[in-house]
């Protein structure tokens, strides 16, 4: 199980958020929450699958400061994803990945400002990756997984909505 749901960080609009392997999530790489953007992050652990490897590769974009250079990292994690989803991902997989697609498009287009980075057939696209991505994760989870959503669901307030989900 590569989803860490009790390992949660802060995402967008501060929605406390499961970490995925050593490197997936903001603020979370090489297996540690980071106490601050600007703290330097030593790469030495091995990312665990290919979607922590992209996660990877996006944490070493984001150590610059250029809003380009992130952007580009952000757009380098979409594609990537993208590629990966078009093979076979577990549900696991393919639920955290879904949910990075929409997290990168956020970070590409609002936070570091580049959206002509992303062109709207590009933008389509992705978004149909994210949406089948987090439809055949939800609909194929494994049990574990299943008692982490529904916990961390019920932690951040979405209990009704965490009912509403199968238990694998």
């Amino acid at each position: 199980m590569n989803i860490n749901w009790s390992v949660l960080v802060p995402g967008p609009g501060g929605l406390p958020i499961p970490t995925y392997g050593d490197y997936g999530g903001p603020g979370y790489s090489n297996g540690h929450v980071l106490s601050s953007p600007d703290q330097p992050v030593d790469y030495s652990a091995p990312s665990v699958d290919p979607l922590d490897a992209l996660f990877r590769f996006h944490d070493m974009a984001y150590d610059s400061p250029s809003t380009l250079v992130r952007a580009e990292g952000d757009l380098a994690l979409i594609q990537g994803i993208e590629e990966l989803s078009s093979g076979h991902l577990s549900p696991e997989e393919s639920l955290y990945a879904g949910a990075a697609i929409v997290f990168g498009i956020q970070q590409l287009t609002l936070v570091n400002d580049h959206p002509e980075l992303l062109s709207q057939p590009q933008l389509l696209a992705a978004a149909s990756t994210s949406v089948h991505d987090i439809q055949y994760g939800l609909t194929h989870l494994e049990p574990a997984d299943a008692i982490g959503i529904h916990a961390w669901l019920a932690a951040t307030g979405d209990a009704a909505l965490a009912d509403l989900l199968p238990m694998g």
